[in-house]
């Protein structure tokens, strides 16, 4: 048994964050070891409050579950203060965690903050350096970048920038007006993984669930460029089984779904 190991808050909601992300390695027949970096009272219309969790605490989390088992993976989702970053570095260092996965969670999809000011530039020069793929989508990869990105040139230019911090960069591109396309670059060339744009609105937890799938592969034996391709078409079909659930934007399914 693999085991991935999930950084990142919760979700009261249940479609996107820790649960989403449990949802996604469970299908996938890993275990995941999760540590909690904030508590959040949301639902499917938007977030009502964030507690976060000190970062002495994030650190007493990693430290107990890594003195009994090393993941072959490992998830970063949200981290919503500048401590929280700089705990969750050192301790992949500690450690010599390998395969990390940076998803730069900064906003949620009603548009909350999910990061205190000056998260983003601590995530630049402290995780990403040490991280071997991040995930931004459209948004964040232009707060990364430093540079708006709405269409696939701006993606290509984007990646290089942020491939000068270290990691592999695959910007996912569901908000693409034409096509859903996500970009992978890993210094050297270009991967690009498309398909038709799915009609739904039902799309909460759609980037958790790609950055899990996408660490569990990995933790599975597969490259990143191969792990990237099956994430993609892991997330595609969470979004093709997606159900409403609440009045406002409902979960993507990462499994199990129906056959025939």
């Amino acid at each position: 048994m693999k085991y991935v190991l999930v950084i990142a808050g919760s979700d009261s909601g249940g479609g996107a964050g820790i649960q989403a992300d449990i949802k996604t390695i469970t299908h996938l027949e890993c275990h995941p070891l999760t540590v909690l970096t904030a508590v959040t009272a949301q639902n499917s219309l938007g977030i009502a409050a964030i507690h976060k969790i000190p970062a002495r605490f994030i650190s007493s989390q990693l430290e107990t579950v890594l003195d009994d088992m090393i993941p072959d993976a490992v998830k970063i989702g949200m981290l919503y203060s500048n401590p929280a970053v700089n705990e969750v570095a050192r301790q992949i260092k500690k450690y010599s965690l390998t395969n990390v996965v940076v998803d730069p969670v900064l906003k949620s999809s009603t548009g909350t903050d999910l990061a205190e000011s000056g998260v983003i530039s601590t995530l630049k020069t402290v995780l990403l350096p040490i991280a071997t793929v991040v995930t931004p989508n459209l948004f964040e990869a232009g707060i990364l970048a430093d540079k708006k990105v709405r269409g696939p040139h701006e993606m290509v230019e984007a990646a290089k920038r942020i491939k000068l911090s270290g990691p592999d960069v695959v910007i996912t591109g569901g908000h693409l007006k034409d096509k859903c396309m996500d970009i992978l670059y890993d210094g050297a060339h270009f991967h690009r993984f498309s398909g038709s744009r799915i009609d739904t609105a039902n799309t909460h937890g759609s980037g958790c669930v790609f950055s899990t799938a996408l660490a569990t592969f990995m933790a599975r034996g597969e490259t990143v460029v191969h792990a990237t391709k099956l994430a993609h078409e892991f997330t595609r079909t969470a979004i093709m089984h997606a159900y409403g659930c609440g009045r406002g934007s409902g979960p993507v399914r990462p499994g199990p779904w129906r056959r025939g």
